[in-house]
């Protein structure tokens, strides 16, 4: 699964990333809620967008792990937004810079900010409550 190899990589760097995306966000006037990409808002997905969300990043939804991590990907990030994580990390390999410059690139800076910031919410959540 994606988000769960983007999670451990988070252990070593996550709390550099997280500050340096608050003040990123911070700088640039941000701070409020981002506009969501089609889809469901955080924690109003359909069975359906919980579904296309697990096959997309390679879960059956029979690991428990992978379920906890699509869990708080469901409560911390609209289905668009998760997306949209999904389609610009077509390796489990990105480091968290990397899937940051990709959303950036591909949705522009107000959104790839955005994004990124639900994201490393869903990282952090996960990281503390998800079991390897």
């Amino acid at each position: 699964m994606k988000f769960k190899a983007h999670r451990k990589q988070f252990l070593l760097a996550g709390p550099l990333v997280a500050a340096v995306t608050a003040v990123t966000i911070t700088a640039c006037g941000g701070g409020s809620a981002p506009a969501f990409a089609q889809g469901a808002a955080p924690g109003h997905w359909t069975q359906a967008e919980v579904s296309q969300f697990a096959a997309a990043n390679g879960s059956d939804g029979s690991n428990s792990e992978d379920s906890c991590i699509t869990g708080y990907t469901e409560r911390d990030m609209s289905f668009g937004n998760a997306m949209a994580v999904t389609s610009v990390t077509p390796s489990d390999n990105m480091s968290q810079a990397q899937v940051a410059a990709a959303l950036v690139a591909k949705y522009g800076t107000a959104a790839g900010d955005a994004i990124y910031g639900q994201y490393q919410q869903v990282i952090s959540d996960s990281v503390s409550n998800c079991q390897d």
